[in-house]
């Protein structure tokens, strides 16, 4: 499954950008930069290519390889 990062300031253009497609996301936030991170997953070339012409934004993409759980008696 393909993944995607999208890194920026604009928290409504990432928004935007990422309800265009049917993939599941979420949007996080790290408030001492004022940057947001858009997390896309199952994504296809198409999001990927328009990601990468954004202006302004920063894009990774990668492949996932595995995915864990979380101990449910750990501290958050």
């Amino acid at each position: 499954m393909r993944v995607i990062f999208v890194e920026g300031k604009d928290a409504d253009g990432l928004r935007e950008f990422a309800r265009r497609f049917p993939h599941p996301y979420r949007l996080l936030y790290r408030p001492e930069q004022g940057l947001y991170l858009l997390e896309a997953w199952a994504v296809g070339p198409a999001m990927e290519a328009e990601a990468a012409r954004l202006e302004g934004f920063r894009v990774w993409a990668f492949e996932l390889m595995e995915a864990g759980g979380a101990d449910p008696a750990a501290p958050l």
